[in-house]
This record gives structure tokens, C-alpha cells and sequence, in this order.
């Protein structure tokens, strides 16, 4: 409650002279719009004793809307940066925020309501650095009222909290996975070096190695969306420590200097076609690799190579494990901004579906991989069969970015029968489990090992962290 008002209070101190002055918010289960006086928002005691509608229903259910409406402003957005005009993530963006934002009747030539002119007072709510929320988004929005339709918000914001809490209660239900031994939670025995190289072609490749023969397969890491090898090195340097060569592609087309670069207005988000280029430049470094054209990698072998992938950079991976985007009548629910199915990892999937191709993408040389929030239910709707590789399948309980009940519990069961495994972090976001260099490698460290290792993974797999996350094998 008191995170709400004093968030709010910040919308109303930022509010410029000719932006919005009342909200209404459309409510859900009957009923109508709740006005919310900018001045009631300036403190929680303003807030808890106003007169306005919004003040009076939230005492009426003693804070626990506030608590509700506090998530759904503060959120960020799916696409959190300065968009383009002309791009399918940005289209999807625009309308889910149309979906949301209303202005008054005698308002409704505001750009904000035309199709194609709403982008520019997104990027202006991005302007500052801040994370794209809803309550970013308002301070920009000209007009003095607006609509919040809160009765098309909080289902499904309400659906994705019920998601969370349903799957916390299955994994505190049933036991995690054992605590890994002291030896593959530690640093491994072999020294590690990091060198950055450039392929012939122009790909960047951070190699981390241990000093001497590697002992394990080769392993090869993909990064997500605007996120770039570094955010990765933890992992790395435990699996370089323990004897595996490691690979980090930079992906340019959708890494962090791209994101800087959009930011400043240089370039546009990433095309769809980075869809199919992603893997094609992890299949170059695998081209390389075979062909001995890799500085520093001696020793490395070039076949049974392990890939690994987070967030788009595990939609990739999968790509490369032989799933396909074959169309599925699903594709059509990207039109529709209050699709039920709708999640926002959507807002990548419907992006690259234009460039999708239903050819398979599997590469031999690979053994098998491991997926990390991959957005993957939408994009490989009708395609999961065909997976031929093992595949790992982790996933955070908390993810809000890619939640895993829709992207990875329900994707999972449509994968083949075979020697796949679903990992569940309990409390796992989007961020917290990927590993940056310094660290100790994270909470998924052993468990990336003992796969990289090939080493079966079972309920009774000594793989967990105890002073990290509780893993939770599901299936």
C-alpha cells in the first residue's frame, strides 16, 4: 500500500502542466469507473482518507486493491526501451497499451488512440532511463483524464499471480533436489582464461578455457534479448574450471550495444529476421569451431558440443534441437490484445513470427542443450514435437517476463518422450539465474555441470545449491 502511494505520489510531481489531472480506473466484476484524484496520491494517509472512488473501495477491501493496482503500474512493460515506428514488437506493445489506456470521450482524437502514434509517447516515457511501466507511461500521456481498464488488467494479471501461487504449492508439496557435493558447487581444479576473439565473419566470441587439455565437451552459450556474454561468465568460468572449453557469441543484432544504440535513436529494434539469424550464428561458431578457425581453443572437441541458452537466446537453443515454427492456428492470437493464452513473452513471439520458417534448424554436431526461460509455447506451438536432442528445461517460479506455467510447464508436455528434464527454481525470476562473472557461479552451477557432463538428472539428483534457489525436478 504504501509502495503504491508513494509511487503514485512520483506520477503526480512529475506531472507536467498539461497531462493527465484524473484517472479512471475501469474496474472488473461489475463495476464501473473509479475516478482517483491526483492530490490523494500524494502520500498513503492521502490515499487511505480521500474521497474518491478509488479511495473508498481500497479501505473498503483494507488495501489489498492498492497491493493489486501497485503491481500493475510498477510491472515493466515487455518491451522496455525506445521503440520504432515501424517494427512487430512495437506493434504489439502499442497494442496492448491502447488496450489499457483510454482517454475521455471528448478525447478521443488523441494520438495516443490512433494506430501508429502512440509509439512516440512510449519512447518518450522511456526517455529517462526508467523502466516502461504503466506509471512511466501516464506521466507523458497528454489530456487531462484518462481510463485505466483495469476490468481487461487485473484478469490477467490476477491469472498469472494464480499461476504463481498454484506452482509454489506444487513445489513446496514435494521434495527439491538434493544439495550437489561440495566438489561441483566449488570452483573446479583448472585455472581459467578468458580471451575475446573475432571470427572471420565478423562474430565476436568470448572463449573462457581451463589451462591445460579440456576434460569435458565444448559448450557453447547463447545470451537473451539486449543482454550481451558478460551477463554469462559465471557460468563459464565454473564449466571452464571443471574442464569445458566455453563459447559466448556476441549476437549484434540484439545485444546490449544494440539496445544503446536504439536507445539514441541510431537503429531500429531487432527485425524478425534476427529470429533465424541467431542461430545461424551459433551455427558459425560451430562451422569455426570444426574447422580449427578459432583462436585459443586447442584441444576443444568439435562434436557433442553442449549448447546452452537463456531467455531468446533458449528459444534459439531449441531452434537448434529441432524444433519447429510450423504454423498453428495459435498464430492468430497475436492480433488480439486480450487473447487469453496472451503472456508477455508474446510480445517477442508475435515479433519474430513473420520471419518463422517451418524447416528444421538441427545440428548434428550438438548432444544436447539446456533452455532457460526460453519463450517458446507461442513461436513453437505446433514444433515441440520434433525436438531430437535431450533437453534441459529450467524455468523460475517467479518469472513474470516468460512465467513458466504457460511457457515452460505446459510447452514441456508436448516435447517427445526421452531423457528431457523440467526444472523448476522456486523463486526464480528472469534474472536470477543466469550467473555474471565474480559470482560463484550461480544456483543452477551444479545442475549445468552434471548436464554438461551428461550425467543423468533424477528427483534424487544431488544438483542444488544449498545456500541458493530450491531446484524442483517436475517432470
Amino acid at each position: 500500500m504504501k509502495r503504491l502511494a508513494l509511487g503514485l505520489s512520483l506520477l503526480a510531481a512529475a506531472m507536467p502542466a498539461a497531462a493527465v489531472e484524473t484517472l479512471y480506473l475501469q474496474g472488473p466484476l461489475g463495476l464501473q469507473r473509479l475516478s482517483v484524484n491526483l492530490q490523494e496520491l500524494s502520500s498513503p494517509e492521502a490515499l487511505w482518507s480521500g474521497s474518491s472512488d478509488l479511495a473508498e473501495l481500497n479501505r473498503a477491501t483494507d488495501g489489498r486493491l492498492g497491493r493489486s493496482l501497485q503491481t500493475l503500474f510498477t510491472t515493466p512493460l515487455p518491451l522496455p526501451v525506445q521503440l520504432g515506428l515501424d517494427n512487430p514488437m512495437a506493434r504489439q506493445v502499442e497494442m496492448l497499451v491502447q488496450s489499457l489506456v483510454e482517454p475521455s470521450e471528448r478525447q478521443w482524437q488523441l494520438p495516443v488512440v490512433q494506430a501508429g502514434a502512440s509509439l512516440p509517447w512510449l519512447r518518450q516515457a522511456t526517455a529517462s532511463g526508467e523502466p516502461l511501466t504503466l506509471l512511466t507511461l501516464l506521466r507523458v500521456l497528454p489530456g487531462d483524464e484518462l481510463t485505466i481498464r483495469l476490468d481487461r488488467a487485473l484478469p490477467a494479471l490476477r491469472k498469472m499471480t494464480s499461476q504463481q501461487a498454484a506452482l509454489d504449492q506444487q513445489l513446496l508439496a514435494q521434495n527439491p533436489l538434493p544439495a550437489a557435493p561440495a566438489a561441483a558447487l566449488a570452483r573446479g581444479p583448472k585455472a581459467v582464461v578468458r580471451r575475446v576473439v573475432v571470427l572471420a565473419d565478423g562474430l565476436e566470441l568470448t572463449v573462457v578455457r581451463p589451462v591445460g587439455a579440456p576434460e569435458l565437451p565444448t559448450v557453447l552459450i547463447s545470451h537473451g534479448l539486449w543482454d550481451a556474454p558478460v551477463s554469462f561468465l559465471g557460468w563459464a568460468e565454473h564449466l571452464a574450471s571443471h574442464g569445458a572449453v566455453v563459447l559466448l557469441p556476441r549476437h549484434s543484432g540484439s545485444d546490449t550495444r544494440q539496445q544503446t544504440s536504439m536507445l539514441a535513436g541510431r537503429s531500429e529494434p531487432p527485425k524478425p529476421e534476427e529470429f533465424l539469424r541467431r542461430p545461424a550464428e551459433l551455427k558459425a561458431v560451430l562451422d569455426a569451431l570444426e574447422a580449427g578457425q578459432i583462436p585459443a581453443v586447442a584441444g576443444a572437441p568439435a562434436r557433442d558440443v553442449v549448447l546452452i541458452g537463456h531467455s531468446w537466446g533458449a528459444t534459439s537453443t531449441l531452434q537448434l534441437a529441432g524444433a519447429r515454427s510450423v504454423d498453428d492456428p495459435l498464430w492468430q492470437a497475436c492480433q488480439q490484445a486480450n487473447h487469453p493464452s496472451r503472456n508477455p513473452s508474446w510480445v517477442l513471439q508475435c515479433g519474430v513470427l513473420p520471419a518463422a520458417q517451418p524447416e528444421s534448424l538441427l545440428d548434428a554436431r550438438l548432444a544436447r542443450v539446456v533452455a532457460v526461460s526460453p519463450p517458446q509455447g507461442l513461436v513453437f506451438a505446433g514444433g515441440l514435437s520434433d525436438l531430437a536432442l535431450p533437453v534441459l528445461l529450467i524455468s523460475g517460479s517467479r518469472d513474470l517476463v516468460v512465467p513458466a506455467q504457460p511457457e515452460a510447464i505446459e510447452p514441456f508436455a508436448r516435447y517427445p518422450e526421452g531423457p528431457n528434464r523440467l526444472v523448476v527454481a522456486l523463486d526464480g525470476t528472469h534474472f536470477n539465474l543466469p550467473s555474471a562473472s565474480g559470482g560463484n557461479g550461480g544456483s543452477l552451477r551444479a545442475l549445468l555441470l552434471a548436464w554438461v557432463k551428461g550425467e543423468p538428472i533424477g528427483p534424487d539428483t544431488p544438483v542444488a545449491d544449498p545456500a541458493g534457489l530450491a531446484l524442483f525436478q517436475l517432470r
